[in-house]
């Protein structure tokens, strides 16, 4: 998984479904998974069939201490909270984090106290997710679809039809 830049086309687009799977929105529904099914740190974070496999479960942990689980700022359609920073926390023994290294390539990664590039959000504008370490990046499948890996960018050019 990288970080790219944002122009809400459809390799940008996902959705957290059904409190576990991560669903790019195109046609072929590829899922958000741990690259090789391995629990292991700085293991690859790619796009794949959904096999139903650990590796491709996931956690939205939410950092901002909200009281109560209520639908104020839910997106319902995406499964996010609006603007609220979040760990993608993988459901694999280890329970690592989805990290944002460099602005680019998604790895797992152990949880560190204060890392903002383990932290995410959800932009409702856009409807993407997006780096808190680096604002004006978005989850994207790497090349438009082309391929399974994940990527980040540099500039945020949403479209306006």
């Amino acid at each position: 998984m990288r970080i790219w830049s944002t122009n809400s086309q459809w390799y940008q687009i996902f959705k957290f479904q059904s409190g576990q799977w991560f669903v790019n929105v195109s046609r072929d529904q590829r899922i958000l998974a741990v690259d090789g099914s391995k629990d292991e740190e700085a293991r690859k974070v790619i796009v794949a069939k959904n096999t139903n496999g650990i590796n491709q479960k996931w956690n939205v942990i939410y950092v901002d201490k909200a009281g109560k689980d209520n639908t104020k700022g839910l997106n319902k359609e995406f499964g996010f909270h609006i603007n609220r920073p979040f760990y993608f926390r993988s459901q694999t023994p280890m329970k690592r984090v989805i990290r944002c290294h460099g602005g680019g390539w998604m790895h797992l990664n152990r949880w560190a106290k204060g890392r903002k590039d383990q932290l995410f959000w959800f932009d409702e504008k856009t409807k993407t997710v997006r780096s808190e370490q680096w604002k004006n990046y978005a989850a994207e499948r790497y090349s438009n679809g082309g391929h399974a890996y994940m990527r980040g960018t540099t500039t945020i050019n949403s479209r306006w039809w």
